[in-house]
C-alpha cells in the first residue's frame, strides 16, 4: 500500500475519533442528584455489621456528652479573652499581660502596640533624652531592628506598692540575650511601662 495512501486513512480515522473525544469532556456535564437519598437524610443510619464478621469491641470508644444547657442567647464569643492570651488592643489587666503583650507586638514588628504600653509618665533610662524622644527611637527599633523572640524567659515580678511592679526577665534576640527589668504602674485600671532597664547582657 502507498505511503500517501496509508497516511489519508490514519488522518480519517484521527478525525473520525474527534467527537468521541469532544463526548469525553468537552462539553460541561450537569449532574442532578435531587434523587439521591442522602440529599434528604437529617441524621446518619447506625452501621450494619456484615454477615460472618463479629461485632467491633465498643468499650473504650469515645463518649461524647449530651449537652446540658440549650440556652443560645449569648454570641458564642468570650466576653474577654482569658488573661494569659495577648491582650488585645492597649488595655493590659495585668502586669503579665502588659510584658507578654510587649514581648509578642515587638516580635510581630507592631511598634505602634509596643509605643501603647508605655506610660505617658515614661521615665527613659538615661536623662540626657527626654521620654518622647527615647520612645520614637524604641519605634524605630521595633519597625526596622533587630527581631526578638515572642516569648519571654525567668519572668519574676515584685510588688512595690499596690499599683507598681517590678518585672524582670530574659528577652532573647537570636544567640543574644538580654535581661531586662520593667517597672509598670497602673493608671485608670490598665497597666503601663513606666520605666525600663537593661540589667545585663550575654
Amino acid at each position: 500500500m502507498p505511503v500517501v495512501t496509508r497516511r489519508f486513512k490514519l488522518v480519517v480515522v484521527g478525525l473520525g475519533m474527534l467527537p468521541l473525544l469532544a463526548a469525553c469532556g468537552g462539553s460541561k456535564r450537569t449532574c442532578d442528584d435531587s434523587h439521591e437519598p442522602y440529599l434528604a437524610a437529617r441524621s446518619a443510619q447506625p452501621l450494619r455489621i456484615p454477615d460472618g464478621l463479629s461485632k467491633p469491641e465498643s468499650s473504650a470508644a469515645l463518649v461524647i456528652p449530651e449537652v446540658k444547657s440549650t440556652d443560645n442567647s449569648g454570641s458564642g464569643c468570650l466576653a474577654e479573652p482569658p488573661s494569659y492570651f495577648r491582650s488585645a488592643g492597649s488595655v493590659a489587666r495585668s502586669p503579665e499581660e502588659v510584658v507578654a503583650s510587649w514581648a509578642q507586638a515587638w516580635a510581630h514588628r507592631e511598634a505602634d502596640a509596643v509605643i501603647a504600653l508605655y506610660s505617658s509618665s515614661f521615665v527613659p533610662p538615661t536623662d540626657a533624652a527626654g521620654g518622647t524622644p527615647w520612645l520614637e527611637q524604641r519605634r524605630e527599633q521595633v519597625a526596622t531592628g533587630p527581631v526578638p523572640d515572642s516569648m519571654i524567659e525567668n519572668l519574676k515580678m515584685e510588688p512595690d506598692g499596690a499599683d507598681r511592679r517590678i518585672v524582670t526577665f530574659v528577652q532573647k534576640f537570636g544567640v543574644n540575650s538580654l535581661r531586662k527589668e520593667l517597672t509598670l504602674v497602673r493608671e485608670a485600671g490598665s497597666w503601663r511601662i513606666v520605666a525600663e532597664k537593661v540589667i545585663d547582657v550575654k
